[in-house]
């Protein structure tokens, strides 16, 4: 992940928010909510996240959208797991 300008020791807790997330599935759907793809992006989210993405089913494009919104919004990704452990979404 340092390759996108993100360090490299975020890799374990981004992939622990995947998997708590998506399960990995870049397909994924909540039923209940407009929640979609690896970060589970609802459609608000997505709009202000999303600039540049053209393909949202992309999960390489999910993901460059996911570490800008993890980024901007906690600054880390183990901020942002403390955040789903107590409220179980992010």
């Amino acid at each position: 992940m340092s390759d996108g300008g993100y360090p490299a020791n975020w890799q374990r807790a981004v992939e622990e928010l995947v998997a708590r997330e998506s399960s990995f599935n870049s397909n994924a759907k909540n039923p209940k909510s407009t929640a979609k793809g690896l970060f589970q992006f609802l459609d608000g989210t997505r709009k202000g996240y999303g600039q540049g993405i053209t393909n949202w089913d992309d999960p390489y494009q999910q993901s460059v959208a996911g570490l800008k919104y993890i980024k901007a919004r906690y600054g880390t990704p183990e901020k942002a797991l403390a955040f789903w452990d107590k409220n179980k979404w992010y």
